[in-house]
């Protein structure tokens, strides 16, 4: 529910203009990748699998949203655009989120202290990420109901996440908890390089001219 606060921001009141959907996306990126950093990452690899282990599951949460990137622009005829960029976002904020959901019980099923750090983190990182989606969408001139209603997909999707794992908890184990945590970051990481940071960089370049 935090990714509706991000809404907030820029999906209520006077039209926002591109430096302040510039800064949004930059912000939004910095927060998503110091929660990475600090919190997610550290709580996978306080389960000790190996370093292999714990790099092939990041990466592959990382090329997921390089996937879905190279599809859209295939899909737009290789022209990256605003709107390509609020599809990339919102599909891999969306699909990250079904794993993200059950981050924070997958990581109290391998450690208590853990999952209270895990579910705080995601909580933070919750609202740069609803942020992303509508900076990138109101500067892509979307309506504002359009706006809500993408960040509403991600925030349910979120919700859908965290029932599945609840009801399947017998099936959890730290292995498995680890694996959610890394790929999640891993999506989080690719997001704010391939598509935040570059999106509010030219969004702050425009507003200059």
């Amino acid at each position: 529910m935090a990714t509706l606060i991000g809404f907030l921001f820029v999906g209520l009141g006077s039209k926002r203009s591109s430096r302040f959907n510039g800064w949004a996306l930059i912000s939004a990126a910095i927060a998503m990748i110091a929660a990475s950093v600090a919190e997610i990452i550290p709580s996978a690899l306080a389960i000790d699998l190996g370093w292999q282990d714990s790099l092939l599951w990041l990466a592959l949460g990382g090329f997921s949203v390089y996937a879905i990137k190279f599809l859209v622009n295939q899909v737009e005829n290789r022209r990256p655009s605003l709107t390509g960029s609020v599809l990339v976002v919102t599909l891999a904020l969306t699909l990250h989120n079904i794993p993200e959901g059950t981050a924070s019980i997958a990581a109290t099923g391998a450690n208590l202290e853990a999952g209270i750090a895990t579910g705080a983190a995601i909580a933070f990182q919750n609202i740069p990420e609803g942020l992303s989606i509508a900076a990138l969408a109101m500067a892509a001139s979307q309506s504002r109901l359009r706006v809500f209603l993408l960040v509403a997909v991600s925030v349910v999707a979120e919700i859908l996440g965290a029932a599945i794992i609840w009801i399947n908890q017998a099936y959890l184990n730290s292995t498995i908890s680890s694996h959610l945590l890394l790929a999640v970051a891993g999506m989080m990481l690719a997001i704010s390089f391939l598509e935040l940071l570059p999106q509010g960089r030219k969004l702050l370049v425009s507003a200059k001219r």
